[in-house]
């Protein structure tokens, strides 16, 4: 529209110049021709010798006379001050003068100048008019002046001078290119007008739907971030930073692979190229905070359009670890469940046969001492398949605990006694700091024994030479007991195994001991963390409530 309308204003401009051209080209023909008629008149009689002549009566060609004549126009022409020399050449000649007599006759050169078709005025104003000739002369525009005599004003004849549209066409061609190139320059100017117009439509649109999920997004208890078309991150909510620990800094105009875990690299490149088509994905994946913790996040991928455009790429994260590890919960509690429907179904039925060949062996074994050694073995064995039992009857649904306030400090004391000569017998320091005191905290105390007889035996097995034992109090009012050893270690991925049933990394080991360890700390609400690398050590994490209405520690 902006062009077209631009054209139309080129066309009508061109028009009018053309107008103004022709009109004052004309005005300065009759100005001239007035200009010479006024000091033809103040000299009338040189001009009457000339035109009372025969030869310019006649209307024929007199070199002589001619010549003459022309020179008093010229010599007129120059005193006027006029911008233009004429010379007889008029015919080819942009510029014309010539004189006609009374009646409107041309005088001189009538063979050549009769073929004009020539409208002249005899009125005293000067006036011009637009001619159109021959096709030798062309159109020419004229002005005309009368000649009078002051005294009687009678009119001797005519002053003409003549523009040819040559001259004019010439100009308004010139006219006309620079009226193109204008246009041309607003045309190309509109276009960049146009376009910035519509770019800032876009653009506002932009910012009127980033402002629109921006609001969404900032009252969202959950991360959402943004990658342009590239992949590369450009803005995220203000939750973004409290869950992963990471500035829109840290990531700016970078691809987020620091955030998520390797293996899940290629979920998220494919979700990225799906928003690009203009679909939207979901995945649980693994992110990794600034502080190295591991989350799991279920993730939604859906394209930012912008005025029918894809435009980048929308991740919204939302935090699942907990839910994540309630269902690893859940799935371990029905597996207890499941062991303790079995264990209470069959250990009371190994249990009493067990006790009837222990009483028989050890009968056996004070008649025979020649076998002592076998029935020393069988003893042992059949002790250990009792030690079983039992922790299967632990699992088999047992009553609910008795919780009464326990010194901490004073169980902890109490097992390294009981495991001191064992841990000497293997040459391993072991020893126990306190680091604030600790208070009392409702608990079993002899179940939590077990579980640190446990937990201390483990890092006794795994042939460390050091058993360092600390005790903190937390500020959330949880104790602390960190049990670090440098043993062989535990592979990362056996460590999500541990507390299984039946899962041991012992040759003899029936991984029952850490299942009931793990039912007994959560009867007492607490939590366990396990850090390790192979061949450093191990380092055991417990947190217990000192209240026993108190949430687990976060």
């Amino acid at each position: 529209m902006i062009t077209i309308a631009v054209t139309i204003s080129a066309f009508s401009l061109y028009g009018y110049i053309k107008d103004v051209v022709i009109n004052e080209i004309g005005k300065n023909a009759a100005n001239t021709s007035m200009t010479i008629a006024e000091f033809i008149e103040q000299d009338l009689d040189s001009y009457k010798k000339l035109y009372d002549t025969k030869e310019y009566k006649e209307g024929t060609y007199n070199k002589v006379y001619y010549d003459k004549m022309q020179k008093l126009f010229n010599k007129l022409i120059k005193q006027t001050g006029a911008k233009y020399i004429y010379t007889e050449k008029r015919v080819s000649d942009d510029e014309i003068v010539y004189i006609l007599d009374g009646k409107g006759q041309v005088l001189g050169v009538k063979e050549k100048m009769s073929k004009l078709k020539i409208k002249t005025y005899n009125n005293e104003a000067p006036m011009y008019s637009e001619i159109i000739s021959d096709e030798i002369w062309g159109p020419i525009i004229s002005g005309f002046t009368p000649i009078k005599d002051n005294k009687t004003g009678e009119v001797y004849g005519f002053i003409g001078v003549d523009f040819s549209l040559q001259y004019i066409q010439n100009i308004l061609f010139k006219v006309k290119q620079v009226i193109t190139l204008v246009s041309l320059l607003v045309i190309f100017l509109s276009s960049i007008i146009a376009y910035i117009i519509f770019q800032r439509v876009i653009d506002r649109e932009y910012v009127e739907s980033q402002q629109k999920y921006k609001s969404l997004a900032e009252n969202t208890p959950d991360y959402l971030y943004i990658l342009d078309e590239k992949g590369h991150f450009i803005e995220s909510n203000p939750q973004f930073e409290t869950i992963t620990g990471y500035s829109k800094s840290d990531l700016i105009n970078k691809e987020p692979s620091n955030l998520i875990l390797e293996e899940y690299h290629r979920i998220i490149d494919n979700g990225i190229e799906q928003t690009r088509k203009g679909l939207t994905t979901r995945n649980d994946i693994q992110i990794k905070k600034k502080d190295g913790t591991i989350l799991d996040v279920h993730t939604t991928l859906f394209p930012m359009n912008i005025n029918g455009k894809v435009m980048g790429t929308f991740i919204y994260g939302r935090d699942v670890t907990k839910i994540k590890e309630t269902e690893k919960m859940l799935l371990k509690a029905e597996k207890l469940s499941v062991i303790g429907e079995l264990a209470a179904g069959i250990a009371h039925e190994i249990r009493n046969p067990l006790t009837s060949i222990r009483g028989f062996i050890q009968l056996l074994h004070s008649d025979d001492q020649i076998h002592s050694t076998y029935y020393q073995v069988m003893l042992e064995e059949i002790d250990r398949i009792n030690q079983i039992v039992g922790e299967l009857l632990v699992l088999a649904k047992p009553k609910k605990s008795q919780l009464v306030k326990g010194n901490i400090e004073e169980v902890m004391q109490s097992v390294i006694t009981l495991l001191t000569p064992q841990s000497n017998l293997n040459g391993i320091d072991m020893f126990i700091k306190a680091l604030d005191p600790i208070p009392e905290i409702d608990c079993e105390p002899n179940s939590l024994k077990q579980v640190f007889i446990n937990m201390i035996k483990n890092s006794i097995e795994a042939e460390a030479k050091k058993i360092e034992i600390k005790l903190s109090k937390t500020k959330d009012d949880f104790v602390k007991i960190m049990i670090k050893d440098d043993g062989c270690g535990i592979d990362e991925e056996r460590i999500k195994h541990l507390g299984e049933p039946f899962y041991s990394m012992k040759e003899k080991g029936t991984g029952l001991g850490l299942t009931v360890s793990y039912k007994i700390l959560a009867d007492h609400h607490a939590t366990i963390r396990y850090s390790s690398q192979l061949g450093q050590g191990t380092e055991v994490e417990i947190c217990l409530p000192i209240h026993a209405d108190l949430k687990k520690h976060s």
